[in-house]
């Protein structure tokens, strides 16, 4: 997690510790540090990109989505994080729209 808030880290090693916490940790904690990560103004879009990435397969290995989190998700990371969950998950992605229209 160091890695991604150090300001000398280049956006190739920010983007490899994301891939690496989706791959190796599936908690609270590094859920909601993704998130954090994903729509800060600085970062830039690969890196966001990967963000919901990770989230998807963290979300689809743990067998549990968690749909306040996935709407907290915008831009980039959040059409990498569907993209996953409608292709392994339809009936996600599915409860996804249906609580999206139910906000509108």
């Amino acid at each position: 997690m160091e890695i991604l808030l150090d300001p000398h880290a280049t956006d190739a090693e920010k983007d490899d510790a994301v891939i690496d916490l989706g791959e190796n940790f599936e908690n609270e904690e590094t859920i909601d540090f993704l998130l954090k990560i994903s729509n800060l103004n600085s970062t830039n879009e690969m890196i966001a990109a990967s963000c919901g990435e990770s989230l998807g397969y963290i979300w689809l290995r743990k067998e549990e989505i968690n749909y306040d989190k996935l709407f907290y998700l915008k831009g980039i990371a959040l059409i990498e994080a569907l993209s996953l969950i409608q292709a392994r998950r339809p009936e996600w992605f599915e409860e996804y729209k249906r609580l999206l229209n139910n906000k509108e």
